[in-house]
């Protein structure tokens, strides 16, 4: 599902310091950029988005590098570098190759940031290695359930049949799209959505794997919880449910000109915010180190 621009784009961030390495695991060989930091923050751990991968963060990662210990990002089976997704292979894949790499690769807790699937999985990551997390950033997060119809709704916006379609599409996943870029962006996203890895994945995402208000309770460590004014590829739902049910302690900040893919287009902005809660992390506290909770973060909630 690769381009060559993606491909070249790799070379450059190898070039720059965010060097591939493949890690093996149970579900297949997982690829991550990862590169030393030059500065004395968290680890930060970068998933991304349905249909994308760790390439199209390098500007975040970047950005990112100057002020903390090390930066990694890896691609999900099934995206950008990694192995394929095999025939059967259920969405909770995702999260067994995501722990599994992080088990071999990260070598003291983190801040975790995941931005729309890659959300799901950094909440869920947290819940299975709580005492590898210093902090959940949370940009534009997915898994929020929906009523059966809505669910299915929703997931048939992903299902891009037509060139029109993928056209409405990089309209509501931009803000503001690039003019010069709407054409060449809808090309590329009618060909990976309509990749059979793709489609493979969508069809296996039921209600079943969403979250719970449960498992966001008891999220003990610190959450910030980003999200774009003009997010509309996510319904309000989805923004309702984490406000509600985030623990007390979560920051909550609203973005302007800040769509689905808001770290492309305020990217300065959003990394501002990231290492600002970055820093207002609490000390770590090697007694937490194997614990089933991090410690707590007292922080205002945001009004929804």
């Amino acid at each position: 599902m690769l381009t060559l621009p993606e491909r070249l784009a790799r070379r450059v961030l190898n070039v720059s310091g965010l060097k591939s390495r493949r890690v093996a695991t149970r579900v297949g060989d997982i690829h991550v950029l990862d590169g030393a930091g030059g500065g004395g923050l968290p680890p930060i751990v970068v998933l991304h988005g349905l249909a994308a991968h760790a390439v199209c963060y390098g500007g975040l990662l970047k950005r990112f590098q100057p002020h903390v210990r090390r930066v990694i990002a890896p691609d999900m089976p099934g995206h950008g570098f990694s192995s394929l997704l095999r025939p059967g292979d259920p969405p909770t894949v995702l999260l067994d190759a995501l722990v599994e790499t992080l088990d071999k690769v990260l070598d003291q807790p983190a801040l975790i940031l995941g931005n729309s699937m890659g959300g799901l999985v950094a909440i869920r990551y947290a819940l299975a290695r709580p005492h590898m997390v210093r902090g959940l950033a949370l940009v534009s997060p997915g898994g929020a359930p929906l009523p059966p119809a809505q669910h299915a709704a929703f997931l048939d916006r992903f299902r891009i049949d037509t060139y029109g379609q993928a056209l409405d599409f990089v309209d509501d996943v931009f803000a503001k799209v690039p003019p010069l870029m709407r054409h060449p962006i809808a090309h590329n996203l009618r060909r990976r959505f309509n990749h059979p890895q793709l489609r493979q994945l969508l069809g296996e995402i039921s209600p079943s794997v969403l979250l719970t208000p449960a498992e966001l309770a008891s999220l003990h460590m610190p959450v910030l919880f980003v999200w774009g004014r003009e997010e509309r590829i996510l319904p309000r739902a989805h923004y309702r449910f984490f406000a509600q049910n985030l623990p007390a302690h979560a920051e909550f900040e609203e973005f302007t000109d800040f769509g689905h893919i808001g770290f492309m287009e305020q990217p300065e902005a959003l990394t501002r915010r990231v290492l600002d809660f970055a820093r207002r992390l609490p000390a770590q506290d090697v007694s937490q180190r194997g614990s089933t909770c991090a410690p707590g973060h007292d922080t205002f909630r945001a009004s929804a």
